[in-house]
């Protein structure tokens, strides 16, 4: 999957493309709920969101449908169940994505998803899932599915060249803001300074050490760099810099870090939940 990656963000480059952000519902960006980065292909009406299957063999989805900044949020499941939900508030409470609702026969519907690397039929993705209908309950993981990838759905992969790049800096590091495969195997993770400065910092043998390390301008940014950022070994409060954080943690909980979402000049999310 890195492969298709590294095509996308070559063919960025070479256009000198860089990303917008679309506000909805009186501001709020809607890239901080569940949308891809690439808001110039989203059209009106497309749908976005997780696949969700567990042990057992159940499978569901939970879509997100954006039309004139009015978000709708629908669950199914294969077995025929959906549901209309709502967005848990206060969002992102402890850094964990909510929903809930009920099914048209009057059953409570509420999902859980956990960003980190949930291990499922032999692939890593994105989300450890939770799903409680009525009285039963599924455990599994989740993918998110969008038109465009986001860099941060292959974040597991990219640890590794994050780790060397972020050890180079040090203290100087506030975050990263995109990392990508590039050609010949090495990898690119660029990071913003606490000055607010970004760097571009390429690894070699394996991610296992540093080729080099430049500073870039804005005719260098790439497209869905920042959307989101990764702040490593800690979860910022939810009011820093303007931006919502998602918890990244591994099976146990441990703390792996945190995506951070811009919602600078926007209206409080309760306004996409309706309540």
């Amino acid at each position: 999957m890195r492969q298709l990656l590294v095509l996308a963000m070559v063919c960025t480059a070479l256009a000198a493309c860089s990303s917008t952000t679309d506000r909805g519902a009186g501001g709020l960006a809607l890239s901080a709920f569940d949308y891809a980065p690439s808001d110039a292909t989203r059209q009106a009406g497309a749908r976005f969101g997780y696949q969700l299957a567990g042990d057992g063999g159940w499978q569901g989805a939970l879509e997100f449908e954006e039309s004139s900044g009015v978000l709708a949020v629908v669950f199914s499941m294969t077995d025929g169940t959906e549901a209309e939900l709502r967005v848990g508030m206060p969002y992102l409470a402890d850094g964990v994505r909510r929903y809930h609702g009920s099914t048209v026969d009057g059953r409570e519907v509420f999902v859980e998803l956990q960003a980190g690397p949930c291990e499922q039929g032999g692939d890593t993705l994105t989300h450890f899932a939770l799903v409680a209908i009525g009285g039963g309950q599924f455990e599994g993981c989740g993918l998110e599915r969008a038109e465009t990838d986001r860099w941060s759905n292959y974040l597991m992969e990219f640890m590794p060249a994050i780790d060397v790049c972020l050890a180079e800096f040090g203290s100087r590091a506030q975050h990263v803001s995109l990392s990508y495969a590039q050609p010949g195997g090495t990898t690119g993770v660029r990071l913003v300074d606490q000055d607010g400065a970004t760097w571009e910092c390429t690894t070699r043998e394996q991610d296992a050490a540093i080729n080099s390390v430049r500073q870039l301008n804005a005719a260098d940014a790439m497209l869905g760099e920042g959307d989101p950022h990764f702040v490593r070994s800690r979860m910022p409060g939810m009011a820093e810099g303007c931006y919502v954080y998602e918890s990244v943690r591994r099976a146990d909980g441990s703390l792996i870090g945190a995506l951070g979402y811009d919602t600078c000049d926007s209206v409080p999310v309760a306004a996409l939940s309706g309540s």
